[in-house]
């Protein structure tokens, strides 16, 4: 829409005509891409729309994953296969051939567990292996270099549940070293939350402390690469918000680190997220026109999100009796996009 106040002549009339050009060059890039796709991609969407579009479809298949695929151990795998299809509606996507053999399945699995599940294992694959990628680094390396050849760049995200102890903190800080260590991985994702355990939001500037220490040492890894990998701060609950941007200026404002390139993540469903965003503009440009030791500060990609963590949010307002942090409704969280984007 035109700006507030845009009193120009025809300014009504360019909007038109800008929104009408949009809607144009979207059906035309629409048009395309489905003139292009193969026979093959046009199945491999079908069965991704039937996993993401339907609730049933997606609760399976992460339940299946999670329970049946991930365990070693065939005995398990067969008692969690068997759990599964009892518990879950088989979704639409599997043919009337699957559903029948997963119900044969699970009735012989826990009495033929090492003949059963390789079998099962190697259909589910066959279904949804275009989805799900083993966590090992020699099959996530040869993935990552098929997924660069056909043109993609890729985000690598560690995922997983709240970090409670040091044990675990320090075990996704180490697989984070290790991704970072990868000729493959060119661009890493990190949540301070999640290498740093049991963070006091009352001693900001101790937990702040705590977090440096370990990302300076990431991105001394980081730097190792040819090109240099990319790091990112993510960013999970509002409580984090503040001491993530804190460290993330900090950071990138030692000497050390001045001529390095990062990014940020900042969520539009926060109020708060308008003038993080304008507070990080500024200093971003004025590092970007700062010279160390003859040398202009890097550059610095903010990510805008629209925000995935409402849920806990809104359990966490609920058991403490206050006000929800992000918007209630998504017409606000999208008006604070446009505008953050605008800015």
């Amino acid at each position: 829409e035109p700006a507030a106040g845009d009193s120009r002549p025809g300014a009504d009339a360019d909007a038109d005509e800008l929104v009408d050009q949009v809607i144009d060059d979207v059906a035309r890039w629409l048009r395309s891409a489905d003139e292009l796709a193969t026979r093959s991609e046009r199945a491999t969407s079908a069965r991704l729309s039937g996993v993401v579009a339907d609730p049933v479809g997606l609760a399976f298949t992460m339940a299946f994953v999670d329970r049946v695929v991930r365990p070693d151990d065939d005995r398990v795998a067969a008692r969690q296969l068997a759990s599964v299809v009892d518990q879950h509606r088989l979704p639409g996507f599997l043919g009337p051939v699957d559903r029948l053999l997963l119900r044969a399945g699970a009735r012989l699995a826990p009495m033929l567990p090492r003949v059963v599940m390789p079998l099962a294992r190697r259909r589910m694959r066959a279904i949804v292996g275009h989805l799900v990628v083993d966590a090992d680094d020699r099959r996530m390396a040869s993935h990552f270099a098929d997924r660069r050849e056909e043109g993609f760049d890729l985000n690598v995200n560690l995922l997983g549940e709240a970090v409670l102890g040091e044990t675990e903190a320090v075990r996704r800080f180490e697989r984070s070293l290790s991704l970072l260590g990868q000729p493959s991985v060119d661009y890493v994702s990190v949540k301070v939350s999640s290498i740093v355990s049991q963070l006091n939001h009352w001693d900001h500037d101790g937990s702040k402390d705590r977090i440096l220490e370990r990302l300076r040492v990431l991105m001394r890894r980081a730097a190792t690469t040819s090109p240099p990998t990319f790091v990112n701060l993510d960013m999970e609950e509002y409580h984090d918000l503040e001491l993530t941007i804190d460290v993330f200026t900090e950071l990138l404002g030692e000497p050390e680190f001045h001529p390095f390139d990062a990014g940020i993540v900042l969520q539009a469903y926060l109020p708060d997220s308008f003038d993080a965003l304008r507070a990080l503009v500024d200093w971003a440009t004025a590092r970007r026109e700062r010279l160390v030791e003859g040398r202009p500060g890097g550059e610095v990609k903010i990510r805008l999100v629209k925000g995935a963590n409402l849920a806990m949010e809104r359990v966490d307002a609920a058991i403490h009796g206050w006000e929800q942090a992000p918007y209630r409704s998504k017409a606000e969280t999208d008006a604070n996009y446009k505008r953050c984007l605008d800015h």
